[in-house]
């Protein structure tokens, strides 16, 4: 019994002891205030901004140029397209052979002619 009775002893001693070292010790009242520090300089306040409004303009033109520029390849190629049909459809209305291509007299005759 006397061993189970140090034993308990030793045992809630050390968890005092660990918990007493982990433990932050109490604050003091705080020191004296110390001397403010130096002003810094002030900027620009617009600057910043202006430059990054500059710089969104800039994009947002360069983006309207490139699908102005992209329009205009899909309108130029669909024009192409279109008149390469044609000339096809006009090949197989009048039987013309590749290398040529349909005339139309005066009188409103057709007529294979070579390229």
């Amino acid at each position: 019994m006397k061993i189970k009775t140090s034993l308990v002893i030793g045992v809630f001693s050390a968890a005092l002891f660990m918990a007493g070292c982990t433990a932050a010790p109490a604050q003091g009242p705080p020191g004296p205030q110390g001397q403010p520090g130096a002003t810094g300089q002030t900027g620009d306040p617009g600057q910043d901004a202006d430059r990054r409004r500059a710089d969104d303009q800039k994009r947002l033109d360069e983006e309207k140029r490139a699908g102005d520029q992209k329009q205009a390849d899909d309108q130029r190629r669909g024009d192409d397209q279109r008149r390469g049909d044609e000339k096809v459809k006009e090949r197989q209305d009048a039987g013309c052979a590749a290398g040529e291509h349909v005339y139309t007299n005066a009188d409103g005759r057709k007529t294979c002619v070579k390229d």
